[in-house]
């Protein structure tokens, strides 16, 4: 039993990391989109948003859609 609820307190400490990270992308994700309808810099965006340039170059081209 004592097996059982160490898996199962791990699993949910691993759901509850994995949900907060995607909290964080979703936040920086919108934070860059926000940035990039002000015209700032994408060195700018990079840098404050912390996403990988890649990411906001993409999140650029999706957006003047």
């Amino acid at each position: 039993m004592k097996d059982f609820l160490y898996a199962y307190s791990d699993a949910i400490d691993e759901s509850f990391e994995k949900g907060t990270e995607q909290g964080r992308d979703d936040e920086r994700t919108a934070t860059a989109l926000d940035m990039l309808a002000d015209n700032v810099p994408i060195e700018k965006i990079v840098k404050y948003s912390h996403l990988p340039k890649e990411k906001v170059l993409e999140l650029q081209k999706n957006s003047r859609h």
